[in-house]
């Protein structure tokens, strides 16, 4: 077998995740807010931020009770960071 063949057998899952992440930065680079109606609240001091400004991307998305481990400026530390839809936000139909 052709050693460009190997290769491209080998590398082929590579390039399809870098294919993926390149669409969804695509699609949140045009529709300007990568996050509408999320935001990220501190399970300690309960601080919030909106995800869009985060660097978090939700498309499509819909969940109960999403955590992720991450850095809190508010506690100066390491928390649980809950990632929840903002109070009172009504989805904009198209």
């Amino acid at each position: 077998m052709h050693w460009a063949v190997q290769m491209l057998l080998i590398l082929w899952p590579f390039f399809l995740i870098v294919g993926v992440f390149l669409c969804l930065h695509l699609i949140t680079m045009c529709t300007g807010n990568s996050a509408p109606g999320w935001q990220l609240r501190c399970t300690e001091c309960d601080r919030t931020r909106d995800a869009g400004e985060a660097g978090v991307t939700r498309i499509g998305a819909a969940s109960i009770g999403k955590v992720t481990f991450g850095y809190c400026s508010e506690c100066q530390g390491f928390r649980w960071i809950a990632i929840e839809r903002k109070p009172n936000f009504e989805h904009a139909s198209e």
